[in-house]
């Protein structure tokens, strides 16, 4: 185990003494898209009691940890739990970045503009950096609109009809190619190699998995000059027979022909799935790529994307690091 260096703000105050004598674990969990993330403190209330951080403050975390990089993170603390006899405080927190506005519906449309104005133009509403990906982006609507609809569920449906992984973290709007391990810009992101020796006995998992196999994906929309609806179908699995259809209409040929794309290619990545626990790796976060080297033949030199990443803390045991991915998706 590595001990790591955990640094604490509350409100922008910087805590010590009795804060870290009585903390018996914290834990950030990160996950990849809009879900949020989350953050878990576990104090020993014995006497005299422990004055808790109050609902409502903004705690912020950083962990470093030497070879494994650095990570931090705002939480607004939105629960705190008091247990007795052995007393504890448990204080829970979401992330800061998911903003409460961004929960409200409202109705809208776009004429004639591309997936990227409409991303930027939602981003630039909330104070947001937008980071976008061309790859999955340029799609440009004659028409769309968002009808008595959160833009948080907005943007994650039409993310969802590109294959785009949409997520919001330190003060940027991310609207990145899901599963390929890019930058906004397209680089790639270097894997993080997993060794024998920093991975936690028994926890180390690679499955496939036939369940949800299809060899088709088809998609419809309405030709507006004929007025009839009309099916674009693409490849699945190459393996699988039987067909996937997706029940959403779309208004175009282009938009049926992304969105079938997209749900084949996280078809196939959803195949071949891994989970692990390693020694502390605060550098590491989801939608970031790992991969195997030394653990045996079929495993090694895999790439996955990984989805949630959870660092846990505790002065006896140091940091570990929990990871859950997918198969890297194919160009």
């Amino acid at each position: 185990m590595t001990h790591p260096k955990v640094l604490v703000d509350i409100d922008g105050v910087p805590v010590s003494g009795l804060f870290f004598e009585r903390l018996v674990s914290l834990s950030i969990t990160d996950r990849e898209g809009i879900r949020s993330d989350t953050l878990e403190m576990t104090f020993n209330d014995a006497a005299p009691h422990f004055a808790s951080p109050r609902r409502g403050a903004v705690a912020t975390v950083t962990i470093l940890a030497g070879f494994g990089g650095g990570f931090a993170g705002a939480y607004i603390i939105d629960r705190v739990d008091h247990s007795c006899l052995p007393y504890t405080i448990t204080v829970g927190g979401h992330s800061a970045d998911l903003r409460s506005d961004m929960k409200t519906s409202k109705s809208r449309h776009w004429d004639d503009t591309s997936v990227k104005d409409i991303v930027t133009e939602i981003a630039g509403e909330y104070g947001l950096d937008p980071k976008i990906s061309d790859a999955v982006s340029g799609h440009v609507y004659p028409w769309i609109g968002q009808q008595d609809e959160s833009d948080l569920n907005f943007l994650e449906r039409v993310a969802k009809r590109h294959g785009a992984l949409f997520t919001i973290k330190n003060g940027a709007l991310l609207w990145l190619k899901r599963g390929a391990g890019e930058t906004a810009d397209g680089t790639s992101v270097a894997a993080t190699v997993i060794i024998p020796t920093s991975i936690v006995e028994g926890s180390c998992r690679v499955s496939e998995n036939d369940v949800d196999r299809f060899g088709k994906v088809k998609a419809f929309y309405q030709d507006r000059g004929s007025a009839k609806r009309q099916e674009v179908t693409v490849d699945g699995d190459v393996d699988a027979d039987g067909e996937h259809v997706i029940r959403e209409p779309f208004g175009s040929k282009a938009e049926a022909q992304a969105a079938a794309e997209a749900y084949a290619r996280e078809m196939l990545r959803g195949l071949i799935k891994t989970s692990c626990a390693i020694v502390g790796r605060p550098g590491l976060m989801a939608g970031q790529p790992v991969t195997y080297l030394g653990v045996r033949p079929g495993v090694d030199g895999r790439e996955f994307i990984t989805e949630m990443v959870k660092h846990s803390y505790t002065k006896s045991g140091g940091l570990r690091t929990a990871f859950e991915g997918k198969l890297k998706a194919n160009d």
